[in-house]
């Protein structure tokens, strides 16, 4: 059957006539032209050409087949120019994983930045738990990962710590406890608990910590998202135990108090992770370039 060089060849035939200028096209000799042609002839079996003095004509089955072979080619030089621009960074799609607080309070942040820095990139979020985001990296099922843990360590990942935040506990303004200086554990244990679901990384870090100081926590409530907890917070139906980075705002403005618990198991980084073994085009590591200079940019990071 045809190739897609011989099909440029009619192409370019149907334009120039001339059997030189299509080989100075293609870059070939001229004798290659020739031998292409008489190929793809009898591959279909008919007559595409005619030799009119130094001219190169089209029959009408030549001509027939241009109409196709002119999208074929037209369709194959787009999809270079497409993969090209891929490889250039020029656009493409990235797919990064998050878990919810980075995903909520830490990668808006970096958005701005990212569509400035790469306009023509479609940046698709995918926000799940912790354990989750991990997964679907190692499976080369999303590009790249942000997640909030205590550490992450598995040897087919690299890992990245981007900013550090705190688990601490958060209640709101009018609580007795909200004044006091420093919290003991005998004061929480009769305490309401508003907590996140089973599978989420403060959830875990959090009964750690209760499991620690021989706390047992009385569900109030359990909700799946940060802000929802806050809520909750805020109309006293109870206390948690939040990121740092999720109550800034809020206890900036004196809605919400945040009470650190000076415990090394409630402080966390939150990590960028990759494949290590995935093939890094040069538009992935423009984005793992990105994300390691953000470490260090004050006005993205904030207080760090």
């Amino acid at each position: 059957m045809f190739n897609l060089q011989q099909l440029k060849i009619l192409v370019l035939l149907a334009e120039y006539k001339r059997l030189t200028v299509v080989a100075d096209k293609l870059k070939i000799k001229q004798p290659s032209v020739t031998f292409h042609m008489k190929k793809l002839e009898q591959s279909v079996g008919v007559s595409l050409f005619i030799h009119k003095h130094k001219m190169v004509l089209l029959t009408d089955e030549g001509k027939a087949l241009l109409h196709y072979a002119t999208r074929i080619v037209s369709l194959s030089d787009e999809a270079e120019q497409v993969l090209t621009d891929y490889l250039q960074f020029k656009k493409g799609k990235i797919i990064i994983g998050s878990s919810n607080t980075p995903a909520t309070y830490f990668l808006p942040k970096l958005l701005g930045e990212m569509r400035r820095a790469y306009p023509d990139v479609n940046i698709v979020i995918q926000v799940n738990n912790s354990p989750k985001i991990i997964d679907l990296v190692k499976k080369l099922e999303i590009d790249f990962g942000l997640v909030a843990e205590h550490n992450v360590s598995d040897p087919e990942l690299v890992v990245i710590p981007m900013v550090n935040d705190e688990l601490g506990l958060v209640m709101n303004p009018d609580h007795p406890l909200a004044l006091a200086d420093t919290i003991e554990a005998e004061h929480l244990r009769n305490e309401l608990w508003i907590l996140r679901e089973q599978d989420s990384a403060s959830r875990r870090m959090m009964e750690l910590w209760a499991n620690e100081n021989q706390i047992e926590c009385r569900d109030g409530l359990e909700l799946g998202t940060t802000e929802a907890i806050k809520r909750a917070i805020q109309c006293r139906l109870g206390i948690s135990i939040l990121s740092r980075l999720a109550v800034e705002e809020e206890v900036r403005s004196g809605q919400l108090v945040f009470k650190s618990l000076n415990s090394e198991t409630m402080s966390r980084s939150l990590f960028f992770i990759y494949n290590r073994n995935r093939f890094v085009t040069p538009i992935l590591q423009e984005y793992i370039h990105f994300f390691k200079s953000m470490r260090y940019d004050e006005r993205i990071m904030g207080h760090g």
